[in-house]
């Protein structure tokens, strides 16, 4: 007996066969509006991999977002962003490049982690990469109230 998968996207109820396909090709139960976007996104495939890892930890997360300046490859809108970096970001015109950017949303109070591509190759590194995004970003979105409260004396 087969289970429908629901879109990791939107949610939506997938038929056996557009889940079967969208794990077969994707790696995740995509509905066919999701399969197209993407397709039509420019992301390249570590950052639509760690976005999706990220999703499946219901962390909410957004592909390509456009900060009004620049494309990030995945943000937590308006609190973090997530850039996965190939070998062409170690090179110094564009090292310079990214550090500008991360200083100036430092000055928006939001904070840039940049992961090396090369930590998405092996699945050990990859899980381990997931596991502390996901501490960073549920650190971000966790409401400081449902922290426990400190007493601090001064004496």
């Amino acid at each position: 007996m087969k289970t429908n998968l629901n879109c990791l996207e939107c949610g939506k109820q997938l038929t056996d066969g557009i889940s079967e396909f969208s794990i077969d090709v994707y790696g995740y139960p995509l509905c066919l509006k999701h399969q197209a976007y993407i397709d039509e996104s420019s992301a390249a495939q570590h950052a639509i991999d760690l976005y999706f890892a990220l999703k499946s930890k219901k962390i909410p997360v957004v592909l390509e977002y456009w900060d009004g300046r620049k494309h990030v490859d995945i943000a937590i809108p308006g609190k973090l962003y997530i850039e996965v970096n190939g070998v062409h970001h170690y090179q110094s015109i564009q090292a310079l490049i990214d550090l500008k950017q991360s200083v100036c949303d430092l000055k928006e109070n939001i904070s840039t982690i940049f992961v090396p591509d090369y930590l998405l190759d092996h699945p050990a590194m990859f899980r381990l990469t997931v596991e502390e995004l996901v501490m960073a970003c549920r650190s971000l979105t966790s409401p400081v109230s449902s922290f426990p409260n400190m007493v601090l004396s001064v004496n």
